[in-house]
């Protein structure tokens, strides 16, 4: 019986892309803050008019904007909507804050 509810509550968790396709991602750099919108088919869109593709490979996102620029950092390895950490922007190296938000 416990093995059986350990493998349940492992079947609920999702993968770091799966949340991230599920939900959205809100990025706040000083004033401005958007909301980027990941879809399973490796692209991205944001609400601010930016797009590209992205892949999460071996604990990292990497982004490559319609415009040229690219980057990758860590995520974490597993994501729930409201976690927030801090990080640099992969795409302009800016000081960010992130928020896994609802869609």
């Amino acid at each position: 019986m416990m093995l059986t509810m350990i493998a349940a509550a492992f079947a609920l968790l999702s993968t770091p892309a799966e949340t991230l396709v599920d939900n959205a991602l809100q990025i706040q750099a000083g004033e401005m803050t958007y909301t980027t919108f990941f879809e399973a088919d490796g692209t991205y869109t944001t609400d601010i008019g930016i797009s590209g593709t992205w892949t999460l490979v071996d604990g990292e996102m990497c982004v490559v904007r319609s415009t040229g620029e690219s980057g990758c950092q860590p995520v974490a390895d597993t994501l729930a909507l409201g976690d927030s950490w801090s990080g640099t922007n992969p795409a302009t190296g800016a000081t960010v804050t992130y928020t896994v938000v609802a869609r």
